[in-house]
């Protein structure tokens, strides 16, 4: 039994991998766990034996083959330690190891106690450890199941209803259903699941949001501005003017905002009044609004300056319309999580750490859009987007730097966040990164438009602003965990009156045979 839970969890692991974007074969998502749980409904493992059999071989090659870009550093991109690195990502798979391995040894344990019914708890598990996951100082929401539909031909129109939680849920039903097929004693009630999870996912397909008649063109500009480059002083006003000949180009096409990745002009522009005065005669001179990333600095109580990865939004006219702090930073990049608890006097830098995080979602009102920015990995919150959303943001603008990984995969999985926060909330999505990955998404979170990678070139694209976002967006907030708790009381009813009927539970005769 052993080489075969460890063979299960082996074939789960590399299904999910091949199911990522940029692997190219997103409906594999909707067969990855198959493995992993038809060994579940078939054999009755013990909690120990399928965490240490089942889970662990799963979750470690899994996160070998999924994370191994994190060795893949850009050599500009400078450490003071880079000899933590090796470790730290092994700590860092070990960790995201255990949300598999704790659902495994879970579902192990209810499928011991009361039979391969057990599995229909499955569902409701998986998405609390994919919330837990994505929770807390180390949340990490990249590589839900969900985000195998990210890639082009995959299925999001139901993120649209019930979220990209929601749709994993969805995607873990209907497999847990396909798995009790095996089981006689339960093949009936597994083919109801099944059907029924199949018939939301179809009925999902109803747009639950509202396109707006009128269109806007803008444009995202991709600088491709190399990282030991751009943070040189010297080299400051070499980047407006990159940017300035970029958006010169995209204006002549009519795109009335620009977009400009993040910090793609590091300058602290508000300590640096030439510098400010620059970037307002650049938007004068294109007469076009412009969102640039920079570098934030502050005055900080009682001495000293916080720093913050920044954004602000300028008019037409010259005007600063808006600013915006990143709120979420990036665990190890831009913060170390506890350092001063575990390493207290120790300066450590695996990116650019130490920010000072900004205090909420912000709304720009430009010309012709509400805009809402995300900088880098924000994206991956989906309650500060549904915010955003709710709030009225026409236009979801992610702008990234991804230039510090070398591995195509990187940038892949990052930028396959933005295509969910599109379904979810039935907005389009402008996302801009210095390098890329470069694209703009409509309300349903299919491309409309992507630059290839490492060149120098704009996009440009007419959106529809949405006209009513999305369910999800408008309800999100209660909508999700109240139909995740009427299925798990469901599924809890359903267990305990097939027990009260004596149907096999702890024990069958598939069990005896196959254990």
């Amino acid at each position: 039994m052993r080489i075969r839970l460890a063979a299960a969890g082996i074939v789960s692991a590399m299904l999910f991998h091949f199911a990522l974007p940029g692997l190219g074969l997103p409906w594999l998502g909707w067969l990855a766990l198959l493995p992993l749980l038809g060994a579940l409904a078939r054999w009755r493992p013990g909690s120990r034996l399928a965490g240490r059999w089942l889970a662990w071989p799963f979750a470690l090659v899994f996160g070998t083959l999924t994370f191994r870009w994190m060795t893949a550093l850009s050599p500009a991109a400078d450490m003071t330690q880079p000899w933590l690195m090796a470790p730290g990502v092994l700590l860092w798979v070990l960790y995201l190891g255990l949300y598999p391995w704790a659902f495994v040894r879970i579902v192990a344990m209810l499928r011991e106690r009361h039979g391969p019914g057990a599995l229909l708890l499955a569902p409701p598990l998986w998405t609390a450890f994919e919330w837990l996951k994505g929770s807390g100082i180390l949340a990490f929401s990249w590589v839900h199941l969900s985000q195998t539909q990210a890639a082009p031909g995959g299925y999001l129109a139901p993120a649209g209803w019930l979220g990209g939680l929601g749709l994993g849920f969805l995607m873990v039903t209907v497999q847990v259903g396909a798995a009790l097929l095996l089981v006689a004693s339960w093949r009936r009630r597994g083919a109801m699941a099944l059907g029924a999870a199949l018939a939301v996912a179809l009925l999902a397909a109803i747009p639950g949001h509202r396109v707006a008649d009128g269109s806007v063109k803008v444009a995202a500009l991709q600088g491709n501005v190399a990282l030991e480059d751009k943070w040189e002083p010297h080299f400051r006003m070499e980047n407006l003017r990159i940017y300035g000949e970029l958006g010169a180009r995209a204006v002549a096409e009519g795109a009335e905002l620009l977009v400009w990745p993040e910090t793609a002009f590091p300058v602290s522009i508000f300590y640096d009044r030439g510098a400010e005065q620059a970037l307002r005669r650049t938007a004068m001179d294109l007469d076009a609004e412009i969102i640039t990333g920079f570098q934030g600095l502050a005055a900080a109580a009682p001495v000293g300056y916080s720093y913050r990865n920044a954004c602000g939004l300028i008019g037409a006219n010259g005007a600063f319309e808006g600013c915006y702090s990143k709120v979420r930073l990036l665990p190890f990049g831009e913060r170390i999580p506890l350092a001063d608890l575990l390493a207290p006097g120790l300066e450590i830098d695996l990116g650019q750490s130490n920010f000072t995080p900004g205090r909420d979602v912000r709304i720009f009102r430009g010309r012709s859009l509400r805009l809402a920015p995300f900088i880098c990995y924000e994206m991956g919150f989906a309650s500060d987007v549904r915010r955003a959303a709710r709030r009225g943001a026409e236009l979801l603008v992610n702008i990234s730097n991804d230039g510090w990984f070398d591995h195509p995969l990187a940038l892949n999985l990052h930028a396959a966040l933005s295509p969910m926060r599109a379904a979810e909330n039935g907005a389009p999505v402008l996302r801009c990164g210095n390098n890329g990955v470069t694209e703009i998404l409509d309300a349903g979170g299919r491309r409309i438009g992507r630059l290839p990678v490492n060149v120098r070139e704009i996009l440009t694209a007419e959106i529809h602003p949405p006209a009513r976002a999305s369910f999800y967006a408008r309800t999100g907030a209660w909508s999700g965990p109240l139909l995740l708790g009427l299925y798990s009381l469901a599924a809890v009813m359903l267990l305990r009156r097939s027990r009260e009927l004596g149907e096999p539970s702890a024990s069958s005769q598939a069990d005896q045979r196959l254990s």
